[in-house]
């Protein structure tokens, strides 16, 4: 017992120490203002800190002579001479003036050891001032800021895919939506109850909702392109995104309006491409941002942030080729029905293309100091929006017979269903940091809610319209709920062993909840089974009572985190983490990460690491039925899919394992190199293999097997997909990034980027290059495999999503007149038809076009999109940008196979894109800053 009271007073040490050092605050030149976190570093050493929310740091450190980098995002780093004297504390005081140059930032991502310069992270970080680079571009959210900036991050919009239209998935590296880790200030941010269950890229998985978080709240974001579960927990495989808040006083903000002025081939099928583009102009996006900081006494601060953002629908449909109206006597009769009704095809268009969304929010970030020692923080916000889409067009002809009559007296030229979106989030964290004695410490609570509520209108239930009812329009169809509240204990304490060594340790308990919420009985019911026909509204039917309820689990975590400066050239890391789940056990991950300096401007890094992705809750209890339209017979069917659980007697009947976490080991290797502070270049390799990956199955039919079709009729379906780990998956890349930055005379600065990524991802293969299927023994033996993973579904990790992206951006400013002028080449993308045996051409369909056996697969040529801003200083704190995204209207290419096309309506790919189909986006913004 002494000798462990003796190590345990070693570790903690007295609660009051001194030491020679530096001491110091940092302001602003322009208003004397105090500047909280700061990063001041002692040059050739990984000896740092952050100011606190006053603007005052403290460096302990050794007798001698030093050079002190002082840098903030948005001001001129600075490099200031220090002497330090045996016993005697210098002090330092510095005023630091904007500037648009980002070098030598500090980044906190990866690290627990206060923070090192990008240079000296041992594992790559990417920094997006989004402050700074809003001023520039016309995205307004964070989504498309990050797509078009940092190239291993990758989010298109996606159309036609329910509720996929109204939340925008993201990648980071080709992988999930839910193998990439989103923080907010260093706290885990909860993830959207929305599961991606249509078609589409990222099917079957489960995100963050990064657009929740208004873009003019946000002072930078930093990315980490490494696996760090070991650090951070579920979900860290592809890297982490850290969206850190803005901390500054004074008023800012922007407004800003634009729209796509385009031309596109919306009849390139009705006319085989001749005459076939058509001018628009659509998408008009709204936005008005507001940011004000003030101080709390001395010491404290509050930053709250408002906007608001109305952005109108874009729509990208081809005309539509096939039968309009019931044929009469078996003749077609749509020209002359149209004729007589005033009505041409274009009458009958869909919506293909972003969806309607209107909304905003508010953030608050806030510290306030409860004494020398302790510092009281929180932060969170409140984001509302209603989103609207469409599905597809229900024409007249496609109605069943049996209800066609009572139909079309509602709705007398069919009618497009339209999906009504209701999106709040909310987050709040709260803590306590400071020190106790030499040990830092962070005691925190944070929350997060999202939920996602569905309303169908223009729509109908068939099975309704033949019954004395009354005939509904419009239905509550129910919807989703998830909850995290995460609490946090995190320790560190730097100890002078060799050239430091900074030790971190903490815990962390996390509760999740997801709720499914049930529709309205019309939204869901078939009112006439003797009828045959879909039940439910049309488009999205409702919620299931019997789906309905709230599901839970808690995990508890447990991590330790080294940090070792062997030399100071050689930092050595390490980090090892353990967690139960109640509903899945035990995991134990690992990570070790390197850095040696071989001269000042020169380092090699390297990291490997271990990793999971516990199975989400929406993965886990997600039960709905779901209208799919599928392509029989050259004609587009409509299909009710029942999404089942894994535990439930359909999942039982097929062999469906119950769900298990992800599993990965990941390492990268990489260079950095920096000369004269001007140029700087990072290269970085990686492989990532993950086992045991979740996917959403394709459609069982119940195959003869009657209690598997008694379970279907009661779900209102005729087909069964389920959540499952299907594959295992080998992910390799290059990234890389190269920036020039410098001042000329005149009051002159240029600043140039170039990055790229490189990706691989593939599904692991036996030796014969078939995929290798975790597949029950039950599918093997009534040959359901391919329903259970088919090519498309291959396709989906491994080519869908561009292989590789360039972006050059240069930004050039002389007094008060700027202009960025960015490149971005989004690489090809590829689908792949499921439903052909590419080695046998004999058994492929006919293409429409050509008359000729083809198969469906198709890919889609690399493309580059051109963005342009000026921007000019008005007078003092009001800038003004005029610009274009995609300034020569590109879209990817066109469809080129039959079975997509959809009888014309798809002039562009759904299931694969690279940068969405809108075109040209011109816009003009305010932005100002006080």
């Amino acid at each position: 017992m002494k000798n462990l009271l003796i190590l345990l007073l070693a570790i903690l040490g007295p609660l009051t120490s001194f030491a020679q050092g530096i001491k110091g605050k940092i302001t602003d030149e322009k208003n004397g203002s105090a500047l909280p976190g700061v990063s001041i570093l002692v040059q050739s050493t990984n000896n740092g800190t952050v100011t606190d929310a006053d603007g005052n740091f403290t460096i302990n450190i050794s007798e001698g002579s030093y050079n002190i980098v002082v840098s903030f995002i948005g001001y001129t780093p600075q490099i200031i001479p220090a002497v330090v004297t045996a016993g005697a504390t210098t002090t330092l005081n510095v005023s630091m003036a904007e500037s648009s140059e980002v070098l030598s930032e500090i980044v906190v991502t990866g690290s627990r050891s206060g923070g090192r310069s990008r240079i000296d992270s041992p594992v790559p970080v990417d920094i997006i001032p989004v402050s700074q680079i809003t001023n520039n571009v016309g995205q307004v959210d964070i989504n498309q800021i990050l797509t078009y900036i940092a190239p291993s991050f990758q989010s298109s919009r996606q159309t036609i895919s329910d509720g996929s239209d109204h939340i925008d998935p993201a990648q980071l590296r080709g992988l999930g939506p839910d193998q990439v880790l989103v923080l907010v200030n260093g706290k885990r941010r909860h993830q959207s109850s929305l599961v991606n269950v249509n078609g589409t890229v990222n099917r079957g998985t489960v995100g963050t909702d990064l657009n929740a978080i208004p873009a003019t709240a946000v002072d930078k974001i930093e990315i980490l392109r490494d696996g760090a579960a070991a650090q951070y927990g579920s979900d860290a495989i592809a890297g982490v995104i850290n969206i850190i808040l803005k901390t500054r006083t004074g008023l800012s903000g922007n407004v800003s309006y634009g729209q796509n002025v385009t031309s596109y081939d919306k009849n390139y099928v009705l006319n085989s491409g001749k005459d076939a583009s058509v001018n628009i102009s659509d998408g008009g996006t709204a936005q008005v941002g507001l940011n004000y900081g003030f101080k709390i006494g001395e010491k404290g601060f509050v930053n709250i942030t408002g906007e608001y953002v109305n952005r109108e629908a874009t729509n990208r449909t081809g005309t539509y080729t096939g039968q309009i109206y019931p044929a009469v006597g078996g003749k077609i009769v749509d020209d002359e029905l149209l004729n007589t009704k005033g009505l041409t095809r274009n009458d009958f268009d869909m919506r293909i293309g972003n969806s309607k969304v209107k909304g905003g929010g508010v953030v608050l970030n806030a510290s306030i100091p409860l004494s020398t020692h302790v510092d009281f923080y929180a932060f969170g916000g409140y984001n509302h929006k209603k989103g609207n889409a469409a599905g597809f067009y229900r024409y007249p002809n496609g109605i069943p017979a049996v209800v066609r009559t009572n139909v079309l007296a509602i709705y007398p030229n069919g009618f497009l269903p339209e999906i009504n979106s209701d999106v709040t989030d909310i987050s709040a964290a709260a803590g306590f940091r400071g020190k106790l004695g030499e040990w830092k410490f962070d005691l925190s609570n944070t929350f997060g809610k999202n939920d996602f509520d569905y309303a169908i209108s223009n729509s109908v239930n068939y099975t309704q319209v033949n019954t004395a009812m009354n005939i509904q329009r419009e239905f509550n169809a129910g919807g989703n709920g998830f909850s995290q509240n995460t609490i946090n204990l995190d320790l560190g304490r730097k100890f002078d062993v060799l050239y430091g060594l900074n030790v971190a340790l903490g815990a962390e308990q996390r509760t999740d909840k997801y709720t499914i919420t049930a529709g309205e009985e019309s939204s869901y019911k078939n009112y006439d089974v003797a009828a045959g026909v879909a039940a439910g509204a049309q488009v999205f039917s409702g919620f299931f009572p019997q789906n309905a309820g709230s599901h839970s689990r808690h995990s508890v975590a447990g991590y330790l985190d080294l940090e070792q400066d062997i030399t100071k050239a050689w930092v050595l890391s390490a980090a090892l983490r353990f967690e139960n789940y109640s509903d899945f056990g035990n995991t134990l991950n690992y990570k070790v990460a390197t850095r040696y300096k071989i001269t000042d401007g020169i380092a090699l890094r390297a990291s490997a690491s271990s990793g999971f992705r516990a199975p989400s809750l929406q993965q886990r209890y997600y039960a709905k039925t779901n209208t799919l339209f599928v392509t029989q017979n050259g004609q587009q069917v409509a299909q009710e899919s029942g999404t089942f659980t894994n535990d439930s007697k359909p999942a039982e009947i097929l062999g469906i394992p119950k769900l298990k976490q992800e599993t990965s080991q990941s390492f990268t290797v990489g260079t950095t190199i920096q000369i004269n502070n001007a140029f700087e270049l990072t290269v970085d390799a990686y492989q990532i293999d993950i086992d045991d990956r979740i996917v959403l199955t394709n459609n069982f039919n119940d195959g003869g097997n009657a209690a598997l079709k008694a379970q279907l009729a009661a779900a209102n379906a005729t087909t069964a997909n389920f959540f499952s780990n299907a594959v295992d998956t080998r992910s390799r890349g290059i990234e890389s990034v190269l920036s020039y930055n410098t001042r000329f005379a005149g009051n002159q600065s240029i600043r140039a980027v170039l990055a790229g990524t490189f990706i691989q991802n593939k599904v692991k293969k036996d030796a014969s290059g078939k995929p290798i299927i975790h597949a029950s023994d039950i599918l093997v033996q009534t040959n359901q495999v391919n329903t259970y993973f088919n090519r498309e579904d291959m396709s989906r990790f491994e080519i869908a999503s561009p292989k590789n992206k360039q972006s050059l951006t240069i930004n050039y400013k002389v007094g008060k007149f700027g202009v960025m002028l960015r490149a971005v080449r989004f690489g090809e993308v590829s689908y792949w038809d499921p439903t052909i045996d590419p080695t046998k051409p004999e058994s492929w369909p006919v293409n429409t076009l050509t008359g000729q056996k083809e198969t469906l697969d198709q890919t889609f040529g690399a493309k580059i999109v051109t963005d342009i801003a000026l921007n000019y200083d008005l007078v003092k704190g009001i800038n003004l940008s005029i610009g274009a995204n995609n300034l020569f209207d590109v879209y990817q290419d066109r469809h080129t196979h039959s079975g997509n096309f959809s009888l014309g309506r798809f002039v562009y790919s759904r299931r694969v894109q690279q940068m969405g189909v809108n075109g040209r986006y011109i816009f003009a913004r305010v932005n100002f800053n006080f």
